[in-house]
């Protein structure tokens, strides 16, 4: 089983499991993952695969920054151009830092995945 972060696999977090075990182990490998790693700017996927064949997938969502908020005071009422403008930027930026962005683990992580409970 392998497991990917962002669609990159993971060398150090494959394990070999028997199929009929695989789907649960998944689940709770990518659970502890999800609870261990920090959010970021940016979305991140935990994919465990056997092959090309997903078996379980998570989601850490990204942090949002409000950014209809200037300085205490929300943009203006009236025309909604200025705000569809505004988001649409944020929604540009988080694209761009999806695919530039890495997730680093470290030491811990590891050892705290890999730790039996």
């Amino acid at each position: 089983m392998e497991i990917r972060i962002n669609g990159k696999p993971v060398d150090a977090l494959s394990v070999i499991v028997h199929t009929s075990f695989s789907q649960s182990q998944a689940r709770t490998l990518l659970t502890k993952l999800k609870k261990l790693i920090d959010r970021q700017n940016f979305e991140i996927v935990l994919q465990a695969c056997i092959g090309n064949k997903i078996i379980a997938r998570e989601r850490i969502p990204p942090y949002r920054k409000d950014v209809l908020t200037k300085s205490g005071k929300t943009v203006g009422g009236g025309d909604m151009s200025r705000k569809k403008k505004l988001l649409e930027k944020q929604k540009a930026g988080k694209k761009r830092m999806k695919t530039v962005g890495r997730v680093q683990l470290s030491q811990d992580v590891f050892s705290a995945v890999m730790r039996a409970d």
